[in-house]
């Protein structure tokens, strides 16, 4: 007699590399296998990536939590409402200032015209981001830019990153 390995009930064997017990179990033990091989080789592929991808990543679910957000919002910087293009624009430039990037201050919803093709239209956006948060607030986020100009993300900061905006995105409905 040997026991199942799916779901534990006795039964003998037909055949001596018989695992299972119906063509049920068998269902469900090759689907177990699948999903197993598919978790380990999508954890493998994650220690693979390099910190630039990993740090992509979570600016794809920080974005996405920044454009539901603002969805009711007009652009930051020239106010159209009349574009199916949007981006999630940063005021301090992501690439200059790395310790900002996910600093949801410094990060809003933007038409594509103006955050890639005006350079990020940064008077405008200014004068927008004075309007949606107060000049205390973006004086305060100012003063934070050279102090927090280079970051270097941990992988551990970078999953708490991503899970937070995940999960801020999921509030917002």
């Amino acid at each position: 007699m040997k026991l199942c390995k799916v779901c534990g009930a006795k039964f003998e064997p037909q055949r001596t590399t018989q695992q299972v017990c119906s063509p049920s179990c068998a269902y469900k033990l090759v689907k177990q296998k699948k999903q197993a091989a598919a978790k380990k080789k999508k954890e493998a592929k994650e220690q693979l990536k390099t910190r630039s991808q990993k740090i992509q990543d979570a600016r794809r679910v920080f974005h996405a939590y920044i454009k539901a957000r603002d969805k009711n919002q007009p652009c930051i910087s020239c106010g159209t409402q009349s574009t199916d293009l949007w981006d999630a624009g940063h005021y301090l430039k992501a690439e200059l200032y790395t310790g900002l990037i996910f600093d949801p201050d410094n990060c809003h919803k933007q038409c594509r015209k103006c955050n890639r093709y005006l350079g990020g239209n940064e008077l405008e956006y200014r004068i927008g981001l004075c309007q949606r948060i107060g000049e205390d607030r973006v004086q305060q986020l100012e003063k934070r830019r050279n102090d927090q100009r280079t970051k270097k993300w941990t992988d551990e900061e970078l999953k708490a990153i991503t899970l937070k905006y995940k999960q801020m995105k999921k509030n917002l409905g």
